[in-house]
């Protein structure tokens, strides 16, 4: 999924403030050296990377400002810093560092070797704080994505199929699903957006 995913209030993709490729002039430009940038990053941090151990505290806000920054670091110059202004989603810009803390504290306990939260909904509760916290200008859905896939990555887990909704005729109604699932995810209920995952896994032929 692009950030088209995002709920509305999501930072609009036609906002070049920050910019440091001046020759990125149009919106597909620039996807497609996200894409690039964003790849590497993959293969940075899951496909040529050691997986994370169990129980060890490698969430930490440090870790998640060094992804964004390997992702889009390149390109924009808020690249791994945290926003310093509020958006139509996402919590106020002055609690960010305050509630990434938190979700790390919180990941270590879901994390722990003691706990018997299903892997799914783990990741589940992962994206959707994530994506709630909502830390950086832009980005945060992909950001997220990644987050949770090194997490999968961490459990010998199969990494979802993420759709790429703009692509698909019936992108609008994933979408909706997604959104949906979040929003009962803000509420407490992880199960939709954990089936929603499972939906994404690669099938077995």
């Amino acid at each position: 999924m692009d950030d088209e995913t995002q709920p509305v209030g999501a930072t609009p993709g036609d906002d070049i403030s920050g910019l440091l490729m001046a020759k990125l002039a149009t919106r597909a430009a620039r996807h497609a050296v996200e894409t690039e940038s964003i790849s590497r990053a993959y293969d940075k941090h899951i496909f040529r990377a050691r997986r994370k151990k169990r129980a060890s505290q490698w969430l930490t806000e440090e870790f998640l400002m060094n992804i964004h920054r390997d992702m889009f670091g390149l390109i924009w110059d808020w690249a791994g810093k945290y926003r310093r202004d509020n958006l139509n989603i996402g919590m106020a810009w002055h609690l960010i560092p305050e509630q990434v803390r938190l979700l790390c504290d919180d990941f270590l306990h879901w994390d722990s070797s003691g706990s018997a939260m299903p892997t799914l909904e783990v990741a589940a509760r992962l994206q959707n704080r994530l994506t709630k916290i909502h830390p950086f200008r832009n980005g945060n859905g992909r950001h997220a994505r990644l987050i949770t896939d090194i997490f999968f990555h961490s459990r010998r887990h199969p990494l979802p199929e993420w759709p790429q909704t703009y692509l698909m005729s019936e992108g609008h109604q994933i979408r909706a699903q997604y959104i949906a699932a979040m929003r009962n995810a803000d509420e407490g209920d992880f199960s939709p957006l954990a089936k929603f995952f499972e939906d994404c896994l690669p099938k077995l032929s």
